[in-house]
């Protein structure tokens, strides 16, 4: 039989391979990507250790902010993909896992508050539908690692340090990015010039599409690498802190400089002269990381007699004005791009509140997420130029990120646009304003200040669109998982998380999203509390059955960790 097997898998092979090669001889490359994609996720689908290292790998790696021709926006449709991977993954270990109620309840208690929400104030299903999906499909996510971490903790660390060393190559390639004054690949693919270096050519987004969540990303590696110990983890916690500065994304900052605090508050007896000089060295390397300008990296030679009157760069194009907010790029569930997030600089263009299709309103579809609009507006046609001698440097521009007030000043005025909708009435204080409320109001109101039409803060449109409830709800989550999950990764990673999303919308932001599912998963695969034991399959159980009910080999505890 597992010949058998083996053999028609080779056939299926032979016959999508002849099928991509005629597609490309006929000229139908996309067909041919299809087929390819299609059958690697089969390929992935077979087996749920591929689809935790699917999930990970697709949320961390693939950017929002480029459009290859999705069905619907980027966001939505990897949601959708990651989704159908998760739940296959628990149809496959249904007899092993069972469907504990407990964690049906976990899963649906904050996709149930919006559908409260929208019954209560009632707009139509589709506000209610757009709302529901993205909590809807990260607790599925949440669900499917914590099932599989509890069996196999060996795969979960293999992820966590694979992501580790990831993080260096995309750190590299952050620093080409800030001495190039350049994105590749986002320069030339992007769907919206929002997304791309001329919107702010000081700051490094790695592959992750958007400065803020490069932030997350850099932050979360640097968390990761310090408290699982890989061989030669003073490496990517040098690289992943120098990312966390070429980003520019304060909001990122604060989470670190947080969750630092807590480590060290948690290990200060632990404390030695050894580590503190460790501490300080990788800090010195980091510091160097950002501080070197490798001329030979940039992409065009720049004369220095010429310097004066090539000093006008497109970071921020003036000419360019935003789409009107009622424009038709724009569906009416998508909100704007996340410009003025704590990350964006204050002096930066104004994000069109049509660009993006991320809605605002959700708490599942935040204002800051992105989406591909129908016709966002075009890359301003100066593309930037290398930079010249009179170019700030990566320390000055993160300097001039700490002490810029105007991002502050559009804060509070947006703290105070959502105070108002939330107090409007008790209705509106208990149950919010219904799914999507905050896209309604950005599209139809919005914020005279010439930022980006975004609230930018998870909690507050949490409140604005779900009420008081959905806010406990997603504050008592997070205090459960940071109570039950014990080990010190997963603690840190909440931490962060926790206080990064004060500062920006973060549902359809992938790449955010999943430093919370990374932090679930290492707690999980760390917590002897979650008992590993299979539920019982009626009638007589095969050999093979119960022997992959087994549970892994011990893997070694993460450090920090309280049994």
């Amino acid at each position: 039989m597992i010949r058998g097997g083996e053999r028609r898998a080779r056939y299926l092979g032979a016959g999508l391979v002849a099928l991509a090669a005629g597609f490309l001889l006929t000229g139908r490359w996309q067909l041919a990507l299809g087929v390819g994609v299609g059958a690697l996720l089969g390929w992935v689908l077979s087996e749920p250790v591929r689809i935790t290292w699917a999930v990970f790998v697709i949320a961390f790696a693939v950017p929002v902010t480029i459009d290859p021709g999705y069905p619907t926006n980027p966001s939505y449709t990897l949601l959708l993909v990651l989704f159908v991977l998760a739940a296959w993954g628990r149809v496959l270990r249904a007899e092993r896992d069972g469907w504990p109620p407990k964690a049906l309840a976990a899963v649906l208690v904050l996709p149930m508050c919006a559908v409260l929400a929208g019954l209560v104030h009632w707009h139509g299903a589709k506000p209610v539908v757009v709302g529901v999906a993205p909590l809807l499909c990260v607790g599925v996510l949440g669900w499917h690692l914590v099932e599989e971490a509890r069996h196999d903790r060996r795969t979960i660390l293999r992820i966590a340090e694979t992501l580790t060393w990831f993080s260096v190559a995309v750190a590299l390639f952050a620093k080409y990015q800030t001495v190039s004054r350049t994105w590749p690949i986002f320069d030339q693919f992007a769907y919206d010039w929002t997304y791309t270096s001329a919107f702010d050519a000081t700051r490094a987004v790695g592959i992750s599409g958007h400065p803020i969540i490069y932030g997350t990303f850099a932050m979360a590696m640097a968390l990761v690498a310090l408290t699982v110990r890989g061989r030669f983890w003073y490496v990517p916690v040098a690289a992943n802190l120098a990312g966390l500065v070429l980003s520019g994304t304060r909001s990122a900052w604060v989470g670190m400089i947080l969750a630092l605090g807590l480590w060290l508050l948690l290990q200060w007896r632990k404390a030695t002269w050894r580590g503190l000089g460790g501490a300080l060295a990788v800090a010195a390397v980091a510091g160097a990381l950002v501080a070197v300008d490798p001329s030979g990296l940039l992409p065009t030679a720049t004369d220095p007699t010429s310097t004066a009157q090539s000093t006008a760069t497109p970071d921020a194009p003036a000419p360019s004005p935003p789409a009107p907010a009622s424009g038709p790029a724009a569906p009416p569930s998508s909100p704007a791009v996340p410009a003025s997030s704590p990350a964006a600089p204050a002096s930066s263009p104004a994000v069109p509140a049509s660009s993006p299709a991320v809605p605002a309103s959700s708490p599942a579809v935040p204002a800051s997420s992105p989406a591909a609009p129908a016709s966002s507006p075009a890359v301003p046609a100066s593309s930037p130029a290398a930079p010249t001698a009179g170019s700030p440097d990566s320390v000055d521009v993160a300097g001039s990120r700490i002490s810029d007030p105007a991002s502050a000043d559009a804060r509070f005025t947006r703290i105070s646009v959502v105070w108002a909708g939330i107090t409007h009435d008790w209705s509106t204080v208990v149950f919010g304003n219904g799914p999507e409320a905050n896209v309604r109001y950005l599209e139809n109101v919005g914020i005279g200040d010439g930022q980006a039409q975004v609230f930018d803060n998870t909690y507050l449109t949490f409140w604005y669109n779900f009420g008081l409830i959905g806010l406990v709800c997603l504050l008592a989550m997070l205090v459960l998982l940071y109570r039950h999950l014990r080990s010190l990764p997963a603690r840190l990673l909440l931490v962060a998380f926790a206080a990064q999303i004060f500062f920006f919308d973060v549902w359809l932001w992938l790449g955010a999203v999943a430093v919370l599912l990374l932090a679930v998963a290492l707690g999980a695969a760390d917590d002897r509390s979650l008992s590993a034991r299979a539920v019982p399959a009626p009638g007589p159980r095969r050999p093979e059955t119960a022997a992959d009910d087994a549970v892994a080999p011990e893997a070694p505890a993460l450090p920090g960790s309280k049994r």
